[in-house]
């Protein structure tokens, strides 16, 4: 019995010591990051990195006959190779009604590296997608939520 005690003691150990510190790791992967997601840093996305395909999200067929107007207000990362990858949700306005086109969307997204990027570092940036329909019945909250009525 005491071996058996010495041997749960010993491997319970021997787990803690080959656990990985997933916050560290997180913010290890983020540190690879230049972070221009404030305000005052976003418009230098352009000494970074450069638009090479867009292509614009396609309205989902309930919202417009819903005549919803929206955004979706993403945090992504635009990696070395000019693709991106999610960061965050920001903020989803009505909540997850635009998300997949905006996803769908994005997914088709290319940048280049800026010339004076020669080493293509990667950055964080804000990206915010539009959904507006003519007539929208929610035109008040979505001006708020979104900032159209500032555009």
């Amino acid at each position: 019995m005491n071996k058996t005690v010495i041997l749960s003691v010993l491997c319970i150990h021997l787990g803690a010591c080959t656990s990985t510190d997933t916050s560290q790791t997180a913010s290890l992967e983020q540190a690879k990051y230049i972070d221009l997601t404030s305000d005052s840093k976003n418009q230098l996305l352009a000494q970074y990195w450069v638009s090479k395909k867009r292509v614009e999200p396609l309205y989902p067929i309930d919202a417009a006959k819903s005549r919803l107007s929206g955004c979706v207000d993403l945090v992504v990362g635009i990696n070395s190779d000019g693709t991106w990858h999610l960061h965050k949700v920001k903020k989803s306005y009505p909540q997850g009604v635009f998300d997949k086109p905006t996803f769908a969307a994005l997914s088709k997204w290319r940048w280049k590296a800026a010339a004076n990027n020669v080493e293509k570092l990667p950055v964080l940036t804000t990206i915010q997608m539009d959904f507006m329909i003519q007539g929208s019945k929610n035109k008040n909250e979505a001006d708020t939520q979104c900032g159209f009525a500032n555009t």
